[in-house]
């Protein structure tokens, strides 16, 4: 049900009760019926006469094209690549222009990309996902319209894209964006959150240095090298982790629907599905630690019952991968090789520890008086680390001989010996990476580990 949610959140103006011709797709009283409500009231609010985007955002996309888009325009006279940027500043533009001028990926121009035609792609795929007229085909206009390009992009510059950010952050207060900001974004210059610093100057170096960039960059190259790499569970084909990621997502989503008694927007009967129906109908009986949380405050004193709910529904999940007849659909829709060299990487996972540590200090440091939230939110990365996690890792049935095969894509590659070991990496990890290689294999994990070993014997080294 995240994706939904996510979708409904960031897209909906929830109190926005604004008139409008469009109509759901989705029969009435289905779950996707009332997000494609939710869907309309936004598009109403954002596009007022049904057409042009209201005018304070229409101006604020219009001026972020116009300074962001001179990256992509190179001119022998005049050239507007030399221009200073307002939103980046010299620095910062210098570096991406140099990345677009960088064929055949030229990374540096998706800010442009992005925002040209803004509006018209905006509201064509808010359409859409509104005429939708089931779960399966409201999913598909997600991974078409945002998923697919997003991955695509990322799995080719998210590195080089970071590297330039972190060469050229320590000059982001050359922008003036930040004059504008503070003399026009009704923001107190005198909160005692700035301990008496210029209100310019704390933010410039909250960004520039108190963000954990480093391990923000870590983070992201571990998520890419999983994300992007091949699903070798299947022989055939280019199939990428991203793709059976998001599928594990839906098909999860569709088992909370069910469970919460939530009707689907399904097809006709058509035929039975080939998975059994206990094993995606979960025991939601009590309530689950976000319900619970909502219904009853995040306070000192619902944090020990917020806990226990939220394991309790955890482990309803759980319980299912220990039912003999669920093991080949959970194995091959949850536990897949893409899945595990996610939850078994152990760098990614203290990359984001430590990021949610950081932020969620940054975060109290500025509203302090939101603390109970921020520790709910911490709590709850330590609670799928020590618990969703370990049992993901190591699925244990009590009394059972059940076993999964958690085995990360890279173990499923025949070719190994003949491939880069520091091919999918990019950015700091590729350097440090190629540096090992003149050495030995220490410092590397996982499939480069393995390259590097199996070329070292081949080398009698």
């Amino acid at each position: 049900m995240k994706v939904l949610l996510v979708a409904a959140c960031l897209l909906a103006v929830a109190s926005a009760q604004v008139e409008s011709s469009m109509v759901p797709g989705a029969r009435r009283g289905t779950f996707l019926n009332g997000i494609q409500q939710m869907l309309i009231n936004a598009t109403a609010t954002f596009y007022p006469d049904g057409e042009n985007m209201m005018q304070t955002i229409k101006l604020a996309v219009m001026t972020a094209r116009n300074d962001l888009c001179k990256i992509n325009n190179r001119q022998e006279v005049n050239n507007p690549q030399d221009h200073n940027s307002i939103i980046l500043g010299k620095t910062c533009k210098k570096a991406f222009v140099k990345l677009y001028n960088e064929e055949p990926d030229r990374c540096g121009g998706v800010f442009c990309d992005v925002l040209t035609d803004f509006e018209t792609k905006t509201k064509e795929s808010l359409t859409r996902m509104i005429e939708a007229e089931y779960d399966s085909d409201f999913f598909d206009i997600i991974e078409e319209r945002f998923i697919d390009p997003i991955m695509e992009y990322s799995c080719r510059c998210s590195g080089k894209m970071m590297d330039a950010w972190m060469g050229c952050k320590k000059r982001i207060g050359d922008a003036d964006i930040w004059f504008t900001m503070m003399n026009f974004g009704g923001f107190d210059t005198a909160a005692e959150y700035l301990g008496g610093m210029d209100w310019k100057d704390f933010w410039v170096d909250l960004v520039a240095n108190r963000v954990p960039w480093e391990d923000i960059e870590t983070m992201l190259e571990r998520t890419m090298a999983n994300l992007c790499q091949r699903n070798t569970d299947i022989r055939k084909g280019d199939h990428r982790c991203y793709t059976y990621l998001y599928d594990t997502i839906t098909a999860h989503v569709k088992g909370h629907l069910k469970s919460l008694g939530l009707t689907s927007a399904k097809r006709g009967r058509g035929g039975k599905s080939n998975v059994p129906e206990n094993c995606i109908q979960y025991d939601y009986s009590l309530h689950s630690g976000s319900t619970y949380l909502l219904r009853n405050g995040i306070t000192r004193a619902t944090f020990s019952s917020y806990h226990t709910k939220i394991l309790e529904s955890m482990d309803s999940v759980f319980e299912k991968f220990c039912v003999d007849s669920c093991v080949g659909y959970y194995q091959e829709k949850f536990m897949g090789c893409c899945t595990a060299s996610l939850i078994l990487d152990e760098a990614l996972e203290t990359a984001i520890m430590n990021v949610a540590d950081e932020i969620k200090e940054i975060y109290v440091a500025v509203f302090p008086e939101d603390r109970f939230a921020a520790d709910h939110i911490r709590a709850r990365f330590d609670t799928f680390h020590n618990h969703e996690l370990d049992f993901m890792r190591n699925p244990t049935c009590e009394d059972s001989d059940i076993s999964y095969d958690v085995t990360p894509c890279t173990e499923g590659d025949m070719n190994m010996e003949d491939e880069d070991p520091c091919a999918g990496l990019s950015g700091k990890a590729v350097r440090k990476c190629k540096k090992t290689q003149k050495t030995n294999c220490s410092g590397l994990s996982g499939k480069q580990l393995k390259i590097c070993k199996r070329k070292a014997k081949k080398g009698g080294q």
